[in-house]
Formats: C-alpha cells, sequence, structure tokens
C-alpha cells in the first residue's frame, strides 16, 4: 500500500499537469505570441523550477489543515494509506471526467474535497477541520477568481491608458515582458499545484516513519518533474476553452490576464493558501474581456465552468468517500 500511495501520488501529479498545464498559457498561445508546443514545453520546465524553489508553506496546510494530522497518525498505517490513496484516486476520477469534456475546474480543490471524503470515511466528521477548510480552501476558492477577475478588469484598463500613444518600439517591449510573464506564471504555478501532492504524501510518509510532517528532498523533485512532464504531453486540451472560447484574447488581453494572475497565485504562495490557478487565470480572463465590453465574453460558457467550480469539491469527496469504503472492505 505504501508504495501504491506513492505512485498514485505521482500520476496525480502528472494528470494534474495534463489537467491545468495548458490552461496557464492558453492565452499566451491564443494570442498568436507562441506556438503551442512551444509554450507547453517551456511551461513545463517553468512548473518544475517554480515546484523546486518556492517554498513548502502550500504543502504545510495540505497535510495538517485539511484533515487532522494527528489523528492520521493515531491510527494504522495500512488506514492512512488508504485514506492517501482514496484522496488521489477520487480526485483523478473526477479530473479525467472534467478533462474530457474540456471543463476547466480545479484539480487542487478536487483533491481536497476527496481528501475530506476519504477524511470522513477514515477517521469521522471530527477529522476535518472545518474552519480551516473554511478559511484557506472555501474564501480563498469564492475570493481568488474574484481579485483575479478584478485584476485583469483594472490592469487591462491601466495598460490601455499607458499605451494609448504607444509607438512600435513599446509593443516589442510588451512582447518581451508577455513572454517573461508567462514563464513566471508558469514557475508560480508548479510551486502551487506540485506542493498539494506533496502535502497529501507527506501524511503516509509520516505515518511510515513514525514522525512529523516535512518535505524530503525527492518527493520535491519527483511531483515537480511528474507535473512538469504532464504539461508537456497532455496540457491542450484546456487551452480552447481558457483562450478562445470565452473572449477573444489578443497581446494586450493576454498579457493583462497573465499579471493579474501571477499576482493572485504569488500571494497564494507566500501565504500557504491552496488555491486554484486554473479559477484565476480564467476569471481574469472574464476581467480582461469585460474590460473591453461585456458583451464579448461568452457568458455561456462562463456559466458552465462556473457550475463545475461550484459542485468540484461536493462530488470530489462523495468519490472519495466511496473509494475509501470500497478499498477498505478489499484490503
Amino acid at each position: 500500500m505504501y508504495y501504491v500511495m506513492i505512485a498514485l501520488g505521482l500520476s496525480f501529479a502528472y494528470i494534474n499537469g495534463m489537467h491545468d498545464g495548458g490552461t496557464i498559457v492558453a492565452t499566451t498561445i491564443s494570442s498568436r505570441l507562441t506556438p503551442a508546443r512551444k509554450a507547453v514545453f517551456i511551461a513545463g520546465i517553468a512548473n518544475f523550477l517554480g515546484a523546486l524553489f518556492l517554498g513548502t508553506e502550500v504543502a504545510q496546510t495540505i497535510s495538517e489543515n485539511i484533515v487532522s494530522f494527528p489523528l492520521t497518525q493515531s491510527h494504522s498505517a495500512a488506514c492512512c494509506y488508504i485514506f492517501v490513496i482514496s484522496a488521489f484516486a477520487g480526485s483523478m476520477v473526477w479530473n479525467i471526467f472534467t478533462w474530457v469534456v474540456k471543463l476547466p475546474s480545479s484539480a487542487s480543490h478536487s483533491m481536497i474535497g476527496s481528501m475530506i471524503g476519504g477524511g470522513i470515511a477514515a477517521y469521522g466528521l471530527v477529522s476535518i477541520q472545518w474552519m480551516a477548510v473554511f478559511v484557506k480552501v472555501i474564501l480563498a476558492m469564492l475570493i481568488s477568481p474574484l481579485i483575479g477577475f478584478a485584476a485583469g478588469f483594472l490592469f487591462l484598463k491601466i495598460m490601455n491608458s499607458l499605451l494609448k500613444n504607444a509607438t512600435i518600439a513599446c509593443n516589442k517591449w510588451i512582447i518581451l515582458f508577455h513572454k517573461l510573464s508567462s514563464f513566471f506564471l508558469a514557475f508560480s504555478y508548479g510551486s502551487n499545484d506540485s506542493q498539494k501532492v506533496m502535502g497529501l504524501v507527506v501524511i503516509g510518509l509520516a505515518a511510515k516513519a513514525g514522525s512529523g510532517p516535512s518535505v524530503p528532498l525527492w518527493l520535491m523533485v519527483s511531483a515537480s518533474l511528474a507535473l512538469a512532464l504532464g504539461t508537456i504531453t497532455g496540457g491542450y486540451n484546456m487551452i480552447k476553452t481558457v483562450g478562445m472560447d470565452i473572449c477573444k484574447i489578443d497581446i494586450h488581453n493576454s498579457f493583462a490576464s497573465q499579471v493579474a494572475t501571477i499576482f493572485v497565485v504569488t500571494l497564494a504562495n507566500l501565504t500557504g493558501l491552496p488555491i486554484s490557478a486554473t479559477q484565476v487565470i480564467t476569471s481574469s480572463v472574464m476581467g480582461v474581456g469585460t474590460g473591453k465590453t461585456p458583451k464579448s465574453v461568452n457568458w455561456g460558457i462562463t456559466k458552465k465552468i462556473l457550475l463545475a467550480w461550484v459542485i468540484t469539491i461536493p462530488a470530489s469527496a462523495l468519490i472519495g468517500y466511496i473509494i475509501f469504503q470500497l478499498i477498505w472492505l478489499l484490503h
């Protein structure tokens, strides 16, 4: 069970990259700044580097603030392994479903939802740290897209005002900064999302070692590499939805949405909030579209995206609960 848990965690990181990786560079591709293959490859490299160099605050939140860490360690190691496995497996089921139907839901929040469902099945309702979940997950999930939307709207307005009389030379600088922002956005995303995988695996590692939660170097490297490979090999399915279906994206819109997303995701990394970069980049695209004109936004597709956001946590929690019960009966 121990090695199954680790293998499933790395598989989840890979699927996470496939599911969300393309979303991060969707506007870069749709604005024709960078070809799709090149953009996704660079994003994968940035994912790997970001996961290694931007700390482990988010991992600590996942390992200690969703399901009671002392409770996970007070039961048998086998129970802990199955809990971690059910959390990863439940999230993967939901992520594969939304990936197939091309809905940019949050792989991060599906994992947290599955943790809640698996935690209830394994340790009871009392094991869930409801206040921390509400503050660090639910509120962050609600507020971060709103900030992304507002920041995208404002950054576009500011940029349009500053560039009203821009020359061709200014546009060259915008293109350069846009490419840098694409890299740093993927860098920040890699850190936030890979740490969620590390944080969940750490719960199982601690059960085996009988120690406190800490992220070993081998886990940092392997989770980062799996996420990067997922982005490089499969990060295309969400590009059309985010980069083309919400609103028409040009270089100015794309740059504004990316700067807005970098602002929100970096803040989350520093404060240890496990937010969804997918939600933030999507909402920032809505924001820049609204900044141009509200009629330019495809509100039909945004309604479907919002629905996916709302149902992700409860749906994945139910799946995680069922998977734990099934594995527990069969083990």
